[in-house]
């Protein structure tokens, strides 16, 4: 505990001193600091407060830190307890596994505190003797009996059961004498003719199996509480749908929790849940991101109140290189220039690493602190670091643990900084306790659907209903011809090649393609298999049975986890919860021997449940085993599928609409200019940003026209904007930069940000950007911005020529990012590039070899790849993907982290509207001008 004034009266008012034990402190701790001061009556009085409030659970702890006057210390603290009839206990400080972790614990220190190894500090730890010794070491530096004695008594009054203990269900809203599975089985039913009019026999007897499965779990009371979230974000009109395993489940479907028919896609339940299950099943909601928070805060106050609990999974974040070059850099005295070009330099090839492996980038800690000192110290502390280090704790992306009694029961609980609760447990604690997790998901995608409904209600007062869209031959037309961009999951290089290929005509052809560019796909060889089958070029071989069925719908490839599953149990014979825990240690055993157990035991399951011999049974479990990256779950790859569908759908039929959504939630990969420069492809264009017009977000005009708003300009918060938006609406039209000034109280950047971007280029007295930028600075030193003047500034505004485009679109992009001219930063160059010959991205023809230029605006380098690097460069015509293989990564590493723009000369492949270059030779841009752009995700 540290120095306190005043202890908090929480604290002593609620503190049970049969549950919870006060131990002073130790270096930090009151009496110690208090102490250094001479302050002993302030201590004692402190001691006498804190007693009231902890009774017989007070004690006072003595550390040996071997620091100078610790006799001296540790006599003043046993005389305080002793004068105040308080017990001692004996209890080191321990803060590292060995001393010679010394270094890396004062930089760390260091770093949390914002100074550096050269100013003395008094959290730094003084020496390196904070580390694990044995209780017989640490009892003979602190050899006071009473002392270990009570630390014995502690010690095991304080042992943690690690058995799992699986939380009590909030009890959801029930009325008098009902109970939880009645409800659920009554609700459920009731919505059977509904959702399957035609299936209903199929459809009843899957859903008797599955609440029979769910009343012998005891699980009513957790899917009722899911479906209250659900039912939450349809009564207030938020995008929500469950996906991953759930999606199998039709008592899902009927609550309405997710939205993909299990039974018409043949999705696995027992992925989702079965009798043998150890852990409670995952609910993977996706709610629009924006209305996320709405949500959140309707849990805590929901499940928070009246003894409940509430609270986000802890995420661990741990550290890769470039975090601790950060951090120990800084602790090292690093200025932060030197620093941010140090992290800058690590690039694709080296920043993902862990700070052990800080080695393997030596050359870049050459290239950057060369023969400087700091350079070896710098690089021993990363290598000192263990892999997985974890730098701090946030909350998860969407776990919710929900419990009946108080989650302090458990874990200790935090505020993180934007306000949420959080336990210290992570996800994978909270499976292995077996505790009650709900994931509720943000999706940036869901946000941009439902804001282009709202614009598309708004224009043609069609209500879309994402859930019962009808199937329109020309979406999957272009899906097929590649034209993708915009679109969930499927808008990346590989998926627009891929859609190209398999000319996907239905959701299911679509969830497989989804599914295919996985790292378990793509390493267990399916991906090139599973397309050729499916185009028709190679036939399916023979598999014998139960092969043949479970693989039949995926052209005799692996693709699912469910197949997995289906193979384990049918082909091996395991049951379904030995399934499931095969198919979880494949995913992650990295032990040889485990590895052999687990491949003994498939073979024997395998000869005696289908007579398999054991070349045959070996061949299937390697199959299995090179499906050991992340894979899809079937009924996840529905759900997505739907999505993207709706995402296509909306495209097609409310251009503008979809625009609108996708440029003010921006859920994809690309820049927002890039997305603007294929909207013109559609036809639809950008009208440029307007004082007087426009809003806070994106806006449709008209089935071709949408608007740039006003929070999209560089120093234009939200607040700001609501600002000006409120103002216009009270006060009418703004009539001039002066009008505007007076009006609006607004920081200069602000200001300059907003005629730069020709905001005021449509008021009356200002024609152009340099008149508005003129009159601006004028009216700025004659009085603060948001006073109304008792004399208008009538400085004549000199004549300014207007802006070149070049000029004009450099400054759209510096201060939106984007532009409605439809310009591209290249075709101010383009003259200089016909003078060197280079063709234009979308005149390359297939098989020809060409030169050819582009911005930057993708660079991808997966692990999976062996090697080979992906740019995806752009100019005014379209994109192309530039692959660029590990030799020649090597010999241009720099020039590739660094480069805005390219040239490269290789042959050209083209799959309708994706294109492809293998690079053969590259360059930057010869143009002596720095070429603008923008920046990528």
């Amino acid at each position: 505990m540290n120095e306190l004034d005043a202890l908090p009266a929480s604290l002593l008012g609620t503190a049970e001193p049969d549950s919870l034990v006060c131990l002073t402190g130790g270096r930090s701790g009151f009496p110690t600091s208090l102490g250094e001061r001479h302050q002993i009556p302030r201590i004692a009085a402190l001691l006498r407060e804190l007693r009231s409030a902890f009774r017989f659970n007070l004690y006072v702890q003595l550390y040996h830190g071997e620091a100078p006057g610790e006799a001296r210390r540790l006599s003043l603290l046993r005389g305080l307890a002793r004068d105040l009839e308080l017990p001692v206990v004996a209890a080191p400080q321990v803060c590292m596994a060995a001393p010679e972790d010394y270094p890396l614990l004062d930089a760390l220190t260091c770093a949390r505190l914002g100074t550096d190894v050269s100013v003395p500090h008094p959290e730094r730890p003084r020496n390196a003797c904070a580390w694990v010794r044995t209780p017989l070491d640490w009892g003979a530096k602190l050899f006071f009996p009473d002392a270990l004695l009570n630390a014995e008594k502690l010690a095991s009054e304080c042992a943690l059961n690690l058995l799992p203990e699986r939380l009590s269900v909030p009890e959801p809203r029930l009325l008098p004498g009902q109970t939880a599975q009645s409800l659920l089985e009554t609700r459920a039913f009731a919505a059977l003719p509904e959702h399957y009019p035609h299936r209903l026999a199929e459809a009843d007897r899957r859903l008797r199996e599955e609440l029979a499965t769910v009343r012998e779990l005891e699980m009513a009371g957790f899917f009722l509480l899911a479906a209250e979230v659900t039912d939450y974000c349809r009564q207030h009109g938020i995008l929500a749908a469950g996906r991953g395993s759930a999606a199998g489940s039709v008592l899902c479907y009927l609550l309405g929790i997710t939205l993909s028919d299990p039974l018409e896609h043949g999705l696995l339940f027992e992925r989702f849940l079965h009798t043998g299950r150890a852990q409670m099943p995952d609910i993977d909601i996706d709610i629009a991101s924006s209305r996320r928070s709405q949500v959140l805060a309707w849990v805590e106050e929901r499940f928070g109140d009246q003894g409940s609990g509430e609270a986000m999974v802890a995420n661990r974040v741990t550290y890769r290189l470039p975090s601790a070059v950060q951090d120990l850099g800084r602790a090292l005295g690093l200025p932060k220039e030197l620093r941010d070009r140090l992290s800058r330099a690590l690039g694709r090839d080296y920043r993902h690493h862990r700070p052990h492996r800080a080695r393997e980038a030596e050359l870049v800690f050459d290239e950057v602190l060369g023969t400087a000192p700091v350079r070896e110290t710098l690089l021993r502390l990363l290598e000192s670091m263990e892999p997985r280090f974890v730098r701090h704790l946030a909350p998860h992306s969407g776990g919710v643990v929900l419990s009946s009694r108080p989650l302090t029961f458990y874990s200790p609980l935090m505020r993180s900084s934007g306000g949420l609760r959080m336990l210290m447990f992570d996800k994978d604690d909270i499976e292995r306790l077996g505790l009650v997790k709900l994931d509720l998901l943000g999706l940036r995608m869901l946000s941009a659907l439902e804001r282009a409904r709202e614009e598309a209600l708004r224009l043609s007062g069609e209500w879309v209903n994402y859930g019962a869209l009808p199937d329109d031959p020309q979406v999957w037309q272009r899906i097929a011809s590649g034209d993708t961009l915009g679109l969930f999951q499927i808008e990346s290089p590989a998926q627009t090649q891929l859609a190209a290929r398999l000319h996907p005509g239905d959701l299911q052809a679509l969830a497989h393609q989804i599914a295919l560019i996985r790292p378990g796909p793509i390493q267990s060889g399916s991906v090139h298999p599973y397309v050729r089958r499916a185009r028709g070029e190679e036939p399916v071989p023979k598999r014998m049975e139960p092969l043949r069925t479970i693989l039949a719908s995926t052209h005799g490839t692996l693709l699912f986890q469910e197949q997995i599953l289906r193979i384990a149990v049918q082909f091996a014979g395991y049951s379904w919860p030995e399934a499931d825990r095969f198919r979880s240690c494949l995913s992650r055993v990295e032990d040889a021997g485990e590895l052999e157990q687990l491949r003994r035991q498939f073979v024997l399951g395998a000869a005696l449940t289908v007579g398999a011999f054991p070349e045959e049974a070996e061949a299937v479990f390697t199959e299995c085993t090179q499906f050991r990256g992340y894979g899809f779950a079937e009924s996840h790859s529905h759900a997505f599928a739907q999505h993207a569908y709706a995402s296509a759908w909306m495209r097609q039929h409310h251009p503008a609409a979809f625009l609108a959504g996708v440029l003010s939630e921006h859920p994809g990969m690309w820049p927002l200019s890039t997305t603007a420069q294929q909207a013109r492809r559609w036809g639809v264009r950008l009208e440029p940003v307007c004082i007087n017009r426009s809003g806070l977000n994106y806006r449709a005009l008209s089935r071709d026209r949408v608007r740039i708003p006003l929070r999209q300009l560089e120093q234009v918060s939200d607040d700001l904007a609501r600002r000006i938006v409120l103002e216009r609406m009270q006060g009418g039209a703004y009539q001039s930069v002066e009008d505007f000034y007076d009006r609006v109280a607004c920081p200069l950047p602000a200001l300059e940000s907003l005629v730069g971007a020709g905001a005021f280029d449509r008021v009356d007295r200002s024609k152009n950007r340099r008149e508005a930028y003129y009159v601006l600075h004028t009216v700025a030193h004659a009085r603060p911005s948001g006073q109304r003047g008792l004399l208008s500034v009538f400085a004549p505004v000199p004549e300014l020529p207007e802006l070149g485009p070049d000029d004009g679109l450099l400054l759209d992009l510096k201060t939106a990012g984007v532009s409605a001219s439809g310009r591209h930063p290249l075709d101010m160059h383009r003259a200089a590039l016909r003078d060197l010959g280079v063709q234009t991205l979308a005149s390359l023809q297939h098989g020809r070899r060409a030169l050819t230029a582009g911005m930057i605006i993708a660079r991808q380098r997966p692990p999976t790849a062996r090697g080979f690097a992906f740019f995806v460069l752009e100019d005014t015509t379209g994109r192309v993907q530039a692959i660029i293989s590990p030799e020649l990564w090597e010999a241009h590493r720099a020039l590739l982290r660094d480069a805005a723009a390219l040239v490269i000369q290789g042959e050209a492949r083209r799959q309708g509207q994706s294109v492809s270059l293998r690079a053969e030779i590259l360059s930057d841009l010869p143009l002596g001008t720095k070429v603008v752009g923008y920046s990528y995700g």
